[in-house]
């Protein structure tokens, strides 16, 4: 088994080997689960794999991003709601819960989800059952949760900003996926792989990369980890002419190794990898939040706080 997690995440790192164990022994129970790690790691990747390889398996895994959920429909989204609820409730819908019940429920960016609303959450995972908006009948729910965050929990708990009950609740096993830079190994592999994948897309003759080249992708920070690689390897598929890909093919924005970090504070910073990964993606909004791993709204909530004379 753990050889075909390897296949999912490629990389035969010791700190992806000891997450492959964690994830081979807990598959098969229904503990919650918490995966953390920054963007692009493959924290989904690693739930849709432990549903896969849960009893649940032949039922759905029903995912569902907090971060791009508006507070005023985060209950309808999760719990449903009746025909009638409210204005456009023309019809009773099912929530993510009901959807999920004999399955796995996959929430990202639990972090995101405000302190009125993670009190609701908590309710439902305790009672195993939802009410549907606009309606007095509770459904009962049975769902395995797996939950995903970028953001220091055990923190924000201390900061008031998590209900450490429903932390306690959500965290039963925590897996931390590494971030690529932790996972130098792991490069030269994860390239590989994806090289294959988009020689083929494309229909390029097999290419491959140069020494210097390797060495180059080894020596970069990868702030977007796995899936910025992903993307650097398809853009010099797309862009090179030559069947050897070269350093130059390869062009990469200050890399965050180089920033003052004591001099920035968390949001600048990721304030500042944002508007740079907007450049390179020539400020297209669906390419750089697919880099980011979050969603469109989600990217444009984040812009709306950036310094306007940061991305100008």
């Amino acid at each position: 088994m753990v050889k075909e997690l390897q296949k999912l995440v490629h990389g035969p790192s010791p700190t992806m080997i000891n997450v492959l164990n964690i994830v081979q022994k807990v598959a098969a129970t229904d503990a919650n689960i918490l995966i953390t790690g920054e963007n692009g790691t493959g924290k989904e990747l690693l739930a849709t794999e432990i549903h896969n390889r849960s009893g649940r398996a032949g039922e759905l895994l029903i995912s569902l991003d907090m971060g791009s959920v508006p507070e005023t429909l985060f209950e309808s989204e999760l719990f449903g709601h009746v025909r009638g609820a409210f204005t456009d409730a023309r019809d009773d819908r099912k929530g993510k819960f009901e959807l999920a019940s004999g399955g796995t429920l996959f929430l990202d960016e639990i972090g995101n989800l405000p302190l009125h609303s993670q009190s609701k959450l908590l309710n439902a995972l305790q009672s195993r059952k939802v009410v549907r908006v606009g309606s007095n009948q509770s459904v009962p729910v049975d769902i395995r949760l797996i939950c995903a965050t970028n953001r220091d929990l055990n923190s924000m708990v201390a900061e008031g900003k998590f209900r450490e009950d429903l932390l306690y609740r959500i965290n039963t096993i925590v897996i931390d996926v590494p971030p690529l830079r932790d996972r130098v190994d792991d490069i030269p592999i994860l390239a590989s792989h994806f090289l294959k994948i988009y020689c083929e897309k494309y229909n390029r003759e097999q290419m491959r990369f140069n020494t210097h080249a390797l060495e180059k992708l080894a020596n970069h920070s990868w702030p977007g980890n796995v899936r910025e690689l992903q993307h650097a390897v398809e853009k010099a598929v797309i862009m090179s002419d030559s069947s050897v890909l070269l350093p130059s093919d390869f062009e990469f924005g200050p890399s965050i190794k180089n920033l003052h970090l004591r001099e920035l504070t968390l949001a600048e910073m990721e304030s500042k990898y944002i508007v740079d990964c907007l450049r390179r993606n020539g400020n297209n909004i669906s390419v750089t939040a697919s880099m980011l791993g979050i969603t469109r709204q989600t990217l444009y909530n984040k812009l709306k706080r950036i310094d306007r004379n940061l991305i100008s």
